[in-house]
C-alpha cells in the first residue's frame, strides 16, 4: 500500500498553518487515489493532551484512510555543510513515507549528522533530502522553482512575498551570499546560514 506523510508543527498546543497542510494532503489524495472528499487535519489529529510549553513534530502517516499519527518533540536539525549530488530523473512530487531513496542519496557523505545533500536535477538545484532551500543575493532571497517537493512553509513564504522563485544552476551558485534551510518545523528566521563556499559539488 502507497503510505504518504505529512510532517505537522505543533506549537503553543496548535497545530500551525494547517490550512496549508490540508491543502496539499488533499491534493495528494485527489491525484493518487481519486478521493472527493476532503479532509480538514484539525478534526482528525488531536493535540489537545499534548504539554504546550513543548514544540512537537506531528507525523501523520495515511493514505486512502487516516493512518497513524505520532507527536515527537521537536529537536533542531544542525547542518553546516551541503554536498551536491546528481539525482538523474528521482520523482518525490509527493511526500511519501518511504524515504529509503533520500538515505541512499545520503550514504558516504561525510559528518552526516552535521551535513546534509542538495539534490540537483537536469542541473538545477531542488532540495535538501529534509527541505527545502533558499538563497539570498544580498537583496531577496530566492527559492528554486521546480523543487522535488513543494513544501508547506516554502508556499506560505512564497504566498507572502518573502522569499521568490527562481531556476537556479549549479554554476550559479556563486551568484549568492548564504543559504537557508526551511520546512515545517523550521522557520527562515530560525535557519542557520549556510555559507555558498562551503556547499560541495
Amino acid at each position: 500500500m502507497c503510505r504518504l506523510l505529512e510532517t505537522i508543527r505543533v506549537r503553543g498546543g496548535e497545530l500551525q498553518h494547517i490550512d496549508y497542510h490540508n491543502s496539499r494532503v488533499n491534493a495528494s489524495r485527489a491525484a493518487i487515489f481519486g478521493a472527493v472528499m476532503p479532509w480538514d487535519l484539525s478534526e482528525i489529529i488531536k493535540v489537545s493532551e499534548l504539554d504546550p510549553s513543548v514544540t512537537y513534530r506531528c507525523r501523520f502517516l495515511y493514505a486512502e484512510e487516516p493512518g497513524t499519527t505520532e507527536f515527537i518533540p521537536y529537536v533542531k536539525r544542525i547542518v553546516r555543510k551541503l554536498f551536491v549530488i546528481d539525482c538523474g530523473n528521482f520523482e518525490y512530487s509527493y511526500k511519501y513515507a518511504d524515504r529509503s531513496a533520500f538515505e541512499k542519496f545520503r550514504a558516504g557523505i561525510p559528518d552526516p549528522e552535521h551535513s546534509d545533500i542538495l539534490l540537483v536535477k537536469n542541473g538545477l538545484i531542488t532540495d535538501t533530502s529534509f527541505s527545502n532551500i533558499i538563497l539570498y543575493d544580498g537583496v531577496r532571497w530566492y527559492t528554486p522553482a521546480i523543487p522535488l517537493l513543494k513544501g508547506t512553509k516554502r508556499q506560505y513564504y512564497l504566498d507572502h512575498k518573502i522569499i521568490f522563485e527562481r531556476d537556479i544552476a549549479v554554476k550559479d551558485l556563486y551568484k549568492f551570499v548564504t543559504a537557508r534551510l526551511i520546512n515545517a518545523m523550521l522557520d527562515m528566521e530560525d535557519g542557520d546560514d549556510i555559507p555558498v563556499g562551503v556547499i560541495i559539488s
